[in-house]
């Protein structure tokens, strides 16, 4: 049977060989990675795909009006700066501080 200080210094060599085996692999795993963002920059710009695109922030127009469906009529005009208002939804703030709404009224 080995003695103790045989069996400590196998210990030492095989815990050297560990810690060198995982730097091996760190050092492959970064070089996989910089290997698979030089192909991800190459397909983006292939198909012209930007981040906000990747994050899941498509461009979608906004408040665009759907095809086919009425546009609500201007119920309400601020005369000072020409902003309107068709009576749905959260009240403009020159409609909120003022004491007399119908003084914006269209048509009146």
């Amino acid at each position: 049977m080995e003695d103790l200080e045989t069996l400590k210094a196998q210990r030492e060599i095989l815990q050297a060989q560990l810690v060198d085996i995982d730097n091996t692999i760190r050092v492959h795993q970064v070089a996989e990675k910089v290997q698979v963002i030089a192909a991800i920059r190459l397909k983006m710009a292939a198909y012209n795909i930007t981040l906000d695109e990747l994050r899941g922030e498509l461009t979608k127009p906004r408040h665009a009006a759907a095809k086919g469906k009425e546009t609500v009529p201007v119920r309400y005009r601020n005369p000072e700066t020409g902003d309107t208002w068709s009576g749905r939804g959260r009240r403009p703030k020159w409609i909120a501080a003022s004491a007399d709404v119908d003084r914006f009224r269209v048509g009146s």
